[in-house]
């Protein structure tokens, strides 16, 4: 069994290439860069997801070997905390391309080299069937736009025989997931407008997130829906109770109590 696995140099793509090596899955990983150690049975491709140029090399690669999948699992993406008001173009841009046009660029590639009932695990957030918060919004429209995609592309990709699974996971401990915070403190100190506010937000989104889950432990939960006879379409992983049930609120309710907290 061949399974392609982007965002596999770290955390949660990392974990569940080692996860499914260890099963005696042929992993082919795709990142930036070649992690330190490469579990045994893998094999790492240095690919820009947001490049189709780059990912078309890899996918010629494989193809000249002979490779065929029979499953891909979409993990690239990245993480921080900011206001739509004040965020970097750059830095904007970046998120949105990697978040969204990635997974679909990644899809559109190697689509081609699946094999009749194959699967595809499109790992969007938590946050992406919420409300979103002040300072969380940026990311949170990013997993919502990806969510949406995943829909939409379940319904093409089952007409082809293709099974498409959604999973939302909810606070992972990785290196990707800590850097949140030092990036909303970053936020406070350069802001104009929410210097106190954020500090405060800061917080209560600890409060919101809850004691994350070890990447490790998610990789197994992505090994066992991926192996499902009859996997759903969508998949909540460890999420928040107090997030979906602020999000549950009145928008107008919502908004109040934000202020309250944080105003």
């Amino acid at each position: 069994m061949n399974i392609l696995i982007t965002g596999a140099a770290g955390g949660m793509g990392y974990a569940s290439a080692k996860t499914f090596a260890e099963r005696g899955y042929k992993v082919y990983g795709i990142d930036l860069k070649t992690p330190e150690t490469i579990p045994c049975g893998a094999e790492y491709y240095s690919a820009d997801v947001t490049d189709p140029a780059s990912l078309e090399n890899v996918a010629e690669t494989l193809k000249d070997k002979g490779v065929k999948l029979d499953g891909i699992i979409n993990f690239a993406g990245i993480y921080f905390m900011d206001n739509f008001l004040e965020v970097d173009e750059k830095r904007l841009e970046k998120i949105f391309k990697i978040n969204v046009l990635g997974t679909i660029y990644v899809n559109k590639t190697f689509f081609g080299l699946l094999n009749k009932n194959s699967r595809i695990i499109i790992t969007t957030s938590e946050v992406a069937a919420t409300d979103p918060l002040p300072f969380n919004g940026i990311y949170a429209t990013t997993k919502t736009a990806l969510d949406a995609y995943a829909k939409a592309f379940a319904q093409e990709a089952g007409l082809l025989g293709v099974k498409v699974v959604t999973v939302r996971p909810g606070a992972v401990n990785t290196a990707l997931a800590r850097s949140s915070f030092p990036s909303m403190r970053e936020m406070a100190e350069k802001s104009a407008f929410f210097g106190g506010q954020a500090e405060k937000f800061e917080k209560i989104m600890k409060k919101f997130a809850g004691k994350p889950i070890s990447a490790e432990t998610l990789a197994q939960k992505i090994y066992k829906i991926y192996n499902k006879k009859r996997p759903k379409s969508i998949y909540s992983v460890h999420t928040s109770f107090l997030l979906k049930l602020f999000s549950a609120l009145p928008l107008k309710t919502q908004k109040f109590i934000i202020r309250k907290l944080i105003g």
